[in-house]
């Protein structure tokens, strides 16, 4: 982590906590809580420290009569408040639609669906902040909440800090010169902008000189204790489980992960590959399935509770994603805080603090070889994938918990607090 991210260093410490106003839009709804529990969860740790926070989750305008599939009716049924425990969220609407086609016709030049999103929701969010009369807002996505939270620093004054969470929405601006424009304009004005991995922050240093870059690394809660507590189904019972779980879509790498599967199955008759998740890509990843003859050896779970997951990764042993390009996901956190080794790329940000050997294995992106002989050894080696998860769980214990995220955020936001109004960068 940069300097900034130590709380023995931060100038505000000796002030009053500030009160921070967030915006997510990649947020859960109360009928959809698999839209960014991650989120959820790091507010709820925000909330412990931070007395008077707040979420704004800006939410797609769907008129009930039109609302056919579940994702539009889980925006056009999301109340106007909702009460996470002690968290309180409001679902502004407005039109913008992170959705196909909207989202990749906007994702070269932001400017003007993030204009009409502006438009449409700004007497809604100058209410909220007379209301909660924030000191810091904080943004997640530079192209999207960030470009509010200039907006909002642009009428009030009020600082911001932003977290981005995805190494293409940062580098994808050397494709893109308007989407670049944007993100220079929105991240002079920031009092720091918050990168995930190391990766990632170099990135931004190299793209945008001068940027506040710092690294934050992502975190979660304690597993529930009935993980802990509930017995594998008797299915389950003596076999080795690879636990797989992400979005169906190609940088994933699932397919490679159910080809790599498939050359080591006969070496490990007792091995399963439970896979948890859908999308776009099932109809590859289930042609993978039926070329590598292995259809009862790999268990497609579907799209499943949050909930789930955690349970499949302590009924595990062992988690595999192997996709590139990871930025710095919450499910190798997870698996990790179950107990279990992982087996990861080793471009993503999780290797800012994975150790092959130590707490997994990390293979080259797309290859098959190296996948290959990553979970031949992880199934090869009992005693080893017990020493192994051992590791990992205690390295998440020591620093990879959401109310380690929130001491590093506490400490941004009161920097960005103890500035003069006006007074940015």
């Amino acid at each position: 982590m940069g300097e900034a991210n130590d709380p023995s260093d931060d100038p505000g410490k000796n002030l009053p906590t500030p009160r921070v106003l967030f915006l997510a839009t990649f947020f859960p709804r109360p009928l959809n809580m698999l839209l960014g529990p991650w989120a959820l969860a790091q507010a709820q740790a925000l909330r412990r420290h931070i007395p008077d926070f707040r979420v704004i989750s800006l939410t797609p305008l769907v008129p009930k009569l039109l609302a056919r599939s579940p994702g539009s009716r889980a925006y056009a049924y999301t109340p106007a408040e909702h009460r996470f425990g002690q968290l309180d969220v409001a679902y502004p609407r407005w039109l913008l639609y992170p959705i196909p086609p909207f989202k990749q016709w906007a994702f070269p030049a932001p400017q003007r669906q993030l204009r009409l999103g502006w438009w449409s929701a700004a007497s809604g969010l100058r209410r909220h902040i007379r209301q909660a009369r924030p000191d810091v807002i904080f943004a997640h996505h530079t192209a999207v909440n960030g470009y509010v939270a200039r907006r909002i620093q642009e009428e009030f004054g009020i600082p911001y800090v932003i977290t981005d969470h995805d190494f293409q929405e940062v580098t994808y601006c050397e494709r893109f010169p308007a989407r670049k424009a944007l993100f220079a304009e929105i991240y002079r004005h920031a009092s720091a902008v918050v990168a995930v991995s190391g990766r990632m922050e170099a990135d931004m240093r190299r793209i945008f000189p001068g940027v506040p870059a710092f690294t934050v690394h992502n975190g979660i809660d304690p597993l529930p204790a009935a993980c802990w507590t509930t017995p594998r189904p008797a299915e389950l019972v003596g076999r080795k489980i690879i636990f797989s779980a992400g979005m169906f879509y190609q940088r994933k790498g699932i397919p490679l992960l159910v080809e790599a599967f498939g050359k080591i199955a006969d070496r490990h008759p007792d091995a399963l590959l439970r896979i948890a998740g859908d999308g776009a890509e099932r109809p590859q990843i289930e042609a993978a399935i039926r070329n590598a003859r292995v259809e009862q050896r790999v268990q497609l779970l579907g799209k499943v509770a949050h909930e789930v997951v955690l349970q499949e990764m302590v009924w595990s042993d062992a988690f595999a994603l192997i996709g590139w390009d990871e930025p710095f996901a919450t499910v190798f956190i997870e698996a990790m805080g179950a107990g279990k080794p992982i087996v990861c790329a080793n471009d993503g940000g999780i290797t800012d603090v994975v150790r092959d050997g130590v707490h997994g294995r990390t293979v080259a992106p797309k290859s098959l070889d190296a996948a290959v002989e990553a979970l031949d050894a992880i199934l090869d080696d009992d005693s080893g994938r017990l020493r192994m998860g051992a590791a990992a769980k205690a390295l998440v214990a020591e620093k990879l918990t959401w109310d380690a995220n929130a001491v590093a955020m506490l400490a941004l936001f009161r920097q960005a607090a103890a500035k003069p109004r006006g007074v940015v960068g």
